[in-house]
């Protein structure tokens, strides 16, 4: 072989791989996108419930105002939002359904009502599908983590626009914020 043969096989070897390690990173890079995409619709789908909750609870319990009307505040502001923000915002309105359910010990009749029951058993499969949405988010960052930080991406990734994300971080005093129990049998 020629030396330019030589030089032509190299180029397109290399050619190659950046063309396959790119777009290898767009497609760690989508998945991950898809899987924060995933977590905010387990988040607006606890908001969506929140209004219900509160009306549930208003009719047996109406004289709890500022326990309705912070979870409710809770809840808009959560939907307003920016990304920054959205952490903290999450962890009001899982604090203000907490303070729902709370009064669901205090109200027997609450604690016996069909929709409340319908309500606490959605948002606890909601919960499990957050934590569930959490770890899928944390898991495609570390493979798109792993891929433009080892060798070859390490290389190649931050010439053509590829840089680590950060993991979902859960401020410690959200951890097992908002623990739904099931109230079967009335």
């Amino acid at each position: 072989m020629s030396g330019t043969a030589l030089v032509l096989a190299a180029v397109a070897l290399l050619t190659l791989a950046v063309l396959l390690a790119h777009n290898r990173f767009v497609t760690l890079r989508n998945r991950m996108r898809s899987a924060v995409a995933d977590l905010d619709v387990q988040l607006r789908r606890r908001a969506d419930l929140v209004p219900g909750l509160v009306e549930t609870v208003k009719a047996h319990a109406g004289h709890e105002r500022a326990v309705l009307a912070e979870a409710a505040a809770a809840r808009t502001a959560a939907a307003a939002a920016t990304p920054a923000e959205r952490s903290a915002a999450e962890r009001r309105v899982a604090a203000g359904v907490e303070r729902l359910l709370a009064l669901a010990e205090a109200y027997p009749r609450l604690k016996a009502d069909r929709a409340f029951l319908a309500l606490q058993d959605e948002l606890a499969a909601t919960e499990n599908k957050i934590a569930f949405s959490r770890q899928l988010v944390n898991d495609t960052v570390t493979s798109y983590r792993d891929a433009v930080q080892s060798f070859p991406g390490v290389l190649l990734a931050r010439p053509l626009g590829f840089g680590p994300p950060d993991f979902l971080a859960v401020d410690p005093a959200e951890r097992g914020l908002v623990q739904v129990r099931s109230q079967t049998g009335g």
